[in-house]
């Protein structure tokens, strides 16, 4: 018989024999744990509730005795309370119950004593349902809750004592009552041998029992109502459920012992049977010696297969061992040379492509199928597309010379070819190529490494349009500050003139309107400045009506006269906007208007009305719906725009105009300006009819008018000697006069070098400086700067135009006032006083 059988047979009797066994055993213990426990927990059961009710008896007799009374019975008509303290307090200090009171028939307490450590529960008031109970004659025994205290309390009614039938009506009440505190439950305890607790959550039946306690006795105690209001838990322990335990472990101890010998046993049987022949072979295995499993070859067991089937291993082990390395080997370099491979293909950001010696695409990368527009690699090469298919024709002779160049040998870098993809989209891509050689070192495939440059050309192209605007912006700076100084220096002489002519009112009146001329050239210059960037717009509450009003004239004067324009005003409520940047707005979209309908004529339609938010549903999801929009519509009856440019036509240098007629910022330009104000801007068009531009600007409130508050001081004149500087002679002339004729001494100066030296040379000379910001070699911040460090005197700076880091420098050093070209000469009079007097009061 084998071995497997034989142990297997072993171990199911063995089984059999134990598992019948303890289920004997098992059965026969707690059978008679279970009848020796309930019998135990009955008779202890009794036995408490005697000694409860013992208790319980012996306070109502003594509850009884006291209210069957004579004296009792005139104490509730004359309640004395000497008498009761030395009558009464017997009670609770020879009987031991906690506190005793008496009621008169009316139900009111007259008298309660209680012990030192039940002060507390002197407040006790039986309820009225109890006092009717027992109001008949009878008497009443219940628990309740006072104060956190479970208390025992028997009451019966007081009556006369040769009434013992208590058929008269009764006089009173009396109350004992017993607090079932700590001190109450141990001398219970010692009573009955017992540990006992009171709790008022049910303590459970069915929970297990501590190891000091093998019996567990649970006694509710219950109100008038019956209702448990705690629980008594009674434990102690059986000294003879004990011995019956020990007996049990004794039992299990001995059956344990034998199961250890029996292990033991067939360890020995395992160990000649197993172990050994197993033994032998790892030893065999292990020292490579098939000699010492020769004696396990001649045994009558599953073993002696075993032995020869290892002896035929040891003759092949040589073979196999090599066999394995060698493959162990290729399969790694296999593994690592695929893994290189699919890393290389799916991380690479160039684009991919693997042909034959023809040009025929084997495969590709995933970002060559996102390039192509191609949905898998298996499209590509179901279509049996060939390199050559996908490169403009105009390039094709290129790439022929390319495949040629390769398959030689050679190898390609960078070679720029226009490919398009499965949209007929062109684009440009840099081209590499090498050759892929076979086993035998012949030319096989081609890989082409691609670069798509469309995203580098648009930046390209961004970034010279950038610098082109830039440029105008800078360009736009710099035109405006000379402009400032020719519109001062005319200004200046205008106002000296017109202060020189006192007869001819004709003459006054044109000086006064070239002065005006003057002062709307200088409007203009901000916004030149405000165009280009380096003016701030002056965002305020602007009726939208008048900016249009005021722009008409602009549109008429730059797009033709074939061109008829229609103006439809419903509404001049306020929008806050920055005048310029409206202007900027509506001269763009006119502008555009106009290049759509060239070279015929057509009709240009600005209207503005006023619509409620809740009718721009779907327009946008930041639309207030409780708000009112300016609707600005700008219409032409032009080409109109194509579908597909439609969802791009606020994109930043996006045109469809011929190359050198626009940037393509201006729409772009357009959408910025109207999303800061939180508007909206949608187009509708249709090609061969025209477009239609809606803009939509939240109204606001009518600005309540703060009327200006004039200055009425007149500063009066201080003497003071003043170093002008400014590197335009004329306006050192202008303010060199006017100065001269207010009463100053004025020394000018075209060079800040020049000014400096002689204000170091005769420091305490001079009392104020006026002087340019913008000057070769040293501005006039600077030459303030270098003055104020030598002595501190008050300055008067300006400028053609003034931006905010111009201003922080200017502060930085103490200046505050700082005029704005164009400067008429009385503006300038008036600053010098106001800055003389104030340096003076500080």
């Amino acid at each position: 018989m084998r071995v497997s059988s034989r142990l297997l047979l072993l171990f199911i009797v063995i089984a059999i024999v134990f598992g019948a066994f303890f289920y004997l055993f098992y059965h026969i213990k707690m059978e008679e744990m279970r009848v020796y426990s309930e019998s135990d927990i009955h008779q202890r059961r009794a036995n408490i509730e005697a000694v409860l009710q013992m208790k319980t008896s012996a306070q109502m007799m003594l509850t009884e005795e006291y209210s069957l009374s004579d004296d009792i019975w005139d104490f509730t008509f004359h309640p004395d309370p000497t008498w009761g303290r030395r009558n009464l307090k017997k009670i609770v200090s020879v009987f031991d119950y906690s506190f005793v009171q008496v009621y008169d028939s009316e139900s009111d307490k007259v008298f309660s004593v209680a012990q030192e450590e039940h002060q507390g529960l002197s407040s006790f008031t039986l309820s009225p349902q109890i006092i009717n109970s027992v109001r008949t004659g009878k008497k009443e025994g219940f628990y309740t809750v006072y104060k956190q205290s479970i208390i025992y309390c028997t009451v019966s009614s007081i009556h006369l004592v040769d009434d013992p039938l208590k058929l008269n009506p009764s006089a009173g009440f009396f109350l004992i009552a017993q607090v079932y505190n700590h001190g109450y439950l141990r001398d219970l305890a010692n009573l009955i041998k017992y540990d006992i607790q009171i709790t008022k959550n049910d303590p459970g039946q069915n929970k297990s029992i501590s190891e000091r306690y093998d019996a567990l006795i649970v006694k509710e105690l219950k109100n008038t109502e019956n209702e448990t209001i705690a629980w008594l838990s009674f434990y102690s322990s059986n000294p003879f459920l004990a011995r019956l335990r020990s007996l049990g472990n004794l039992i299990l101890f001995g059956t344990m012992g034998f199961i250890f010998i029996f292990l033991l046993m067939q360890y020995f049987l395992i160990e000649q049977w197993i172990s050994t022949p197993l033994g032998l072979i790892s030893q065999s295995l292990d020292k490579m010696d098939p000699s010492i499993i020769q004696k396990l070859a001649t045994a009558d067991n599953e073993f002696s297969e075993v032995a020869s089937l290892i002896e035929r291993f040891f003759e092949q082990q040589e073979i196999l061992i090599t066999e394995i390395e060698e493959r162990t080997l290729t399969e790694a370099r296999l593994r690592e040379m695929e893994e290189q491979t699919r890393k290389i293909l799916s991380t690479s950001p160039e684009s991919i492509i693997v042909t034959d010696l023809e040009g025929l695409i084997l495969s590709v990368n995933d970002i060559t199928l996102k390039l192509l527009g191609f949905p898998s690699e298996k499209g590509i090469l179901e279509a049996e597309l060939g390199l050559m298919d996908l490169v403009a024709p105009h390039d094709r002779s290129t790439l022929k010379e390319i495949l040629s160049e390769v398959c030689e040998g050679g190898y390609i870098k960078n070679q720029e070819l226009s490919f398009h993809n499965s949209r007929h989209e062109k684009f440009s891509a840099l081209l590499s190529a090498s050759i892929i050689l076979d086993d035998d070192g012949a030319p096989s495939k081609i890989v082409f490494i691609t670069r798509d440059l469309t995203e580098m050309k648009d930046l390209e192209l961004q970034l010279r349009q950038s610098q082109k605007l830039e440029s105008i912006g800078t360009l736009a700076g710099g035109i405006a500050h000379d402009f400032n100084n020719i519109i001062t220096i005319i200004a200046g002489y205008i106002a000296l003139s017109a202060g020189r002519i006192s007869e001819s009112n004709r003459a006054q009146h044109d000086l006064d309107e070239a002065l005006k001329a003057c002062l709307r050239a200088k409007s203009l210059i901000g916004k030149i400045l405000t165009f280009s960037r380096q003016g701030e717009p002056d965002v305020g509450d602007i009726i939208l009506a008048d900016i249009i009003s005021d722009t008409l004239p602009m549109i008429r004067a730059i797009i033709s006269s074939k061109i008829s324009i229609e103006l439809e005003i419903n509404s001049y409520s306020y929008a806050r906007v920055d005048n310029t940047e409206m202007q900027q707005v509506i001269i763009n979209l006119a502008t555009n208007a106009y290049h759509a309908m060239r070279p015929n004529a057509g009709m240009l339609k600005i209207s503005l009305d006023e619509r409620p938010g809740f009718e721009l549903i779907g327009i946008d999801p930041k639309v207030q719906l409780e708000s009112s929009y300016l609707h600005l519509k700008v219409e032409d009856s032009g080409s109109g725009i194509a579908p597909e440019h439609i969802s791009r036509v606020f994109d930043p240098y996006f045109s469809t105009k011929d190359t050198g007629e626009g940037s393509g910022l201006g729409l772009s330009i357009v959408h910025g300006i109207i999303a800061g104000y939180r508007g909206f801007i949608t187009v509708n068009s249709v090609v061969g009819v025209g477009s239609t531009f809606n803009i939509y600007l939240p109204c606001t409130a009518e600005p309540r008018v703060i009327p200006k508050i004039v200055s009425l001081t007149d500063y009066p004149f201080i003497p003071a000697k003043i170093m002008m500087v400014d590197d335009e002679p004329a306006l050192t002339e202008i303010f060199l006069e006017a100065l001269t004729a207010a009463g100053y001494e004025v020394e000018s100066f075209t060079e800040s070098p020049a000014a400096l030296e002689a204000f170091s040379a005769m420091p305490c000379q001079y009392d104020l400086l006026i002087a340019d910001i913008n000057m070769p070699k040293m501005d006039g911040i600077n030459l303030a700067s270098e003055i104020m460090q030598q002595r501190k005197i008050p300055a008067v700076l300006y400028s053609g135009f003034l931006d905010k880091q111009l201003q922080e420098r200017a502060e930085a050093i103490g200046i505050t006032q700082i005029l704005n070209k164009p400067i008429l000469p009385d503006e300038m009079v008036d600053a010098v006083r106001r800055v003389v007097y104030e340096s003076l009061e500080t």
